[in-house]
């Protein structure tokens, strides 16, 4: 029995339903606050959506199948139809017509969160016999089944809404929302929901900046949009490969600023094995770098240590800790090659100085791989691991599908079980087909710590075939770095899927793949990271064109505004367009100022009204036609209002912000604390 056989031979087995409800007589489906697991792109802010494609069947194949889900058993059996009394939405539905074999219709694989409620509600009418029962399935990263969630209706020609609830295992990564008929009977199914239960909700800000990168703080929102600002880039490298020990020079590495130096570990590519090494450069400005000699041990052929920048054979990505024991004040992560869950897998190395390292355990600190950072979060004092694992979900059959996981650990020796954060989804798969590609995975994802979330900048892999270029049988095509966000490193919020940094144009050094240093550094105006560029994707170039370039990377620097990745955004310009609004949910504070980065441009503005969270009425005194109106560029801009107002007398009271914009790209806002 081959693996797909296998997995559908255990998707048979049916554990007892949490939740199982049938709803008579109702076209209301069950809709949360907010969607979570990894949200799909193109959502409104504020406006929940289903987790699961072409949940209306409204789109089909040449085959009548419908798009985005897959057909196991007799695929004569389920089709897209166009027929008005078996639909309750659109123009589509789905017919089970099981009068011959079983037939299963699964959507695509949906990235889950272990320990998360997910609540899922379809419309079935029947037409005769038994109709088509609604499953919840939850999987492993390995593609184990960890467990299903079972709804099936009573025969009925009337339409119902169809409920079903689990709460996904320990190990799961991923859920898959099934229509599965067994018994003769034909049905029909619209309007598929998937999403996470709402989790708990804190109203309390704190001083910490609200970015709009989620819905966590939304409650609703009007003629505004999310739009992604793409870095900019210095248009040369700021460090090229000039050393004998030096084939290729990029950053996947890590850099910190400490005492006023910049110090920033990168990779090269040489001939001596393993064939790439992390090296050291230093900076006063952040642009102008050298290359420190005689720091580390290592030398290369017979050029000792003393003349080479070498730092550690194997590449790997730095956390640094101030605060850790001074013997371990900076945290090596490194892949390993070895056996399969034995030995191959992510080891750990610590070093006083960045310069000379010493093994933590003669053993993986986390299996799989190859790709890995690491960062320090000072706020929850824990060190973040995101680690890539391959998963037996890609699309070409025997072949690993990339993802991120994330592990915690408080002393970079023992981590918590890798959960998937971030995965391939229907949305990276279309964007790869775009470029007549295969498939969407995710290659890596550094981790920022920043303000009131975590951002994540996952490096999207768009693999287009496993013919082009020199190292093709690893797959070739872009990798372009995203954002994703988190409150609480478990689910991840991709909203918008736009690239935070994009490669040069054709012939530029950095016009192929893109990988990221794996942190940040952050002032008040800006955002700043380190990124390795090449000249070509991820497969090398072509070998079969003449005169073919050489493959080569070389490290860039990239900078933002500050909370800059993403804006909330409206472009309306007086007499022009609509004026667009956000409010937030409830909230509490504890300061006297709301302050905001945003920028007004041209003739456009922005205000902000408080409304009582009790009954969503403007406070007296704080109304939109009491503010005064920001405009301009401003980085942390006071909002006011007539009369010299402050928030002082609102502190400790649950309000919400409604923000009015017109011509005006926000990107955060907060409330520093009292004192």
């Amino acid at each position: 029995m081959d693996q797909r056989d296998r997995r559908s031979a255990v998707r048979r087995r049916v554990t007892p339903a949490v939740l199982v409800t049938v709803l008579l007589g109702t076209f209301v489906a069950y809709r949360p606050l907010t969607a979570g697991g990894q949200t799909p792109p193109g959502t409104d802010p504020g406006k929940s959506t289903t987790l699961v494609p072409n949940a209306g069947f409204d789109a089909g194949d040449r085959a009548g199948h419908p798009i985005g889900w897959s057909v196991e058993g007799d695929e004569a059996g389920a089709n897209i139809v166009n027929l008005s009394a078996y639909r309750t939405a659109g123009l589509g539905s789905l017919e089970v017509d099981e009068s011959g074999d079983a037939v299963t219709v699964s959507s695509d694989r949906i990235v889950a969160a272990a320990g998360r409620e997910y609540r899922l509600s379809a419309k079935e009418k029947g037409k005769s016999g038994k109709p088509a029962a609604l499953s919840l399935d939850f999987t492993g990263f390995d593609g184990a089944d960890l467990g299903e969630h079972v709804a099936t209706p009573e025969s009925g020609t009337d339409w119902r809404t169809v409920t079903v609830s689990g709460t996904a295992p320990a190990g799961t990564a991923n859920v898959t929302v099934r229509i599965r008929a067994g018994d003769s009977g034909v049905s029909y199914w619209d309007e598929v929901n998937l999403a996470e239960a709402p989790q708990a909700y804190d109203p309390d800000l704190g001083g910490a900046r609200e970015l709009f990168l989620d819905d966590y703080r939304i409650a609703s929102s009007k003629d505004v949009g999310r739009v992604v600002h793409a870095a900019h880039k210095l248009p040369e490298p700021v460090i090229r490969p000039d050393k004998p020990w030096e084939s290729a020079a990029y950053t996947y590495g890590s850099v910190f600023k400490i005492g006023g130096v910049y110090r920033l570990w990168y990779d090269c590519n040489n001939d001596v094995a393993p064939g790439y090494y992390l090296c050291y450069a230093e900076s006063h400005d952040g642009r102008k770098w050298t290359k420190p000699l005689g720091r580390g041990n290592v030398g290369y052929k017979d050029i000792p240590a003393a003349k080479t920048n070498l730092i550690i054979a194997g590449g790997g990505t730095i956390a640094y800790n101030p605060g850790a024991s001074p013997d371990r004040r900076f945290a090596l992560m490194q892949f390993h090659s070895g056996v399969v869950n034995q030995t191959l897998g992510y080891y750990v190395y610590f070093s006083p100085d960045g310069y000379t390292w010493t093994l933590g355990e003669d053993k993986p600190a986390l299996l799989d791989g190859d790709v890995s950072q690491v960062t320090w979060d000072p706020r929850q004092r824990l060190y973040i691991a995101t680690v890539k694992k391959r998963m037996f979900t890609s699309r070409t059959p025997g072949i690993y599908d990339r993802a991120a996981f994330v592990s915690t650990s408080k002393d970079f020796l023992t981590w918590s079980t890798p959960q998937l954060a971030v995965g391939g989804d229907y949305a990276d798969d279309g964007a790869a087909e775009a470029l007549n590609g295969l498939e969407g995975q995710i290659y890596g994802m550094p981790v920022l710590p920043y303000e009131s979330t975590y951002i994540g900048i996952p490096w999207v892999f768009l693999t287009t075939d496993y013919t082009t270029g020199s190292q093709s049988s690893a797959g070739a095509g872009p990798v372009l770095p995203e954002v994703a966000s988190s409150r609480d490193l478990v689910d991840w919020s991709r909203p918008v899927r736009d690239p935070v940094l994009k490669p040069g144009d054709p012939g530029a050094w950095d016009d192929g793949a893109l990988y990221t240093s794996s942190n940040a550094l952050v002032t008040d105006k800006t955002i700043t990271m380190y990124y390795g560029g090449f000249n070509a994707g991820h497969g090398g170039q072509d070998a079969t064109a003449p005169d073919p370039d050489t493959y080569l990377g070389q490290t860039g620097m990239a900078t933002w505004r500050r909370d800059g990745f993403v804006s909330l955004t409206n472009a309306s310009t007086p007499g022009s367009g609509d004026p667009g609004q956000v409010t937030t949910r409830p909230v509490v504070f504890h300061g006297r100022t709301l302050r905001v980065n945003a920028v007004v441009h041209g003739h456009g503005s922005l205000t902000v009204e408080v409304l009582d969270a009790t009954d969503g009425n403007p406070i007296p005194g704080y109304t939109a036609k009491d503010a005064v109106p920001v405009t301009g560029d401003q980085y942390q801009a006071a909002v006011r209002w007539k009369g010299g107002r402050s928030l002082a007398a609102l502190s400790g009271r649950q309000v919400q912000f409604r923000f009015h914009l017109s011509g005006t790209d926000l990107y955060s806002y907060w409330v520093p604390p009292a004192g």
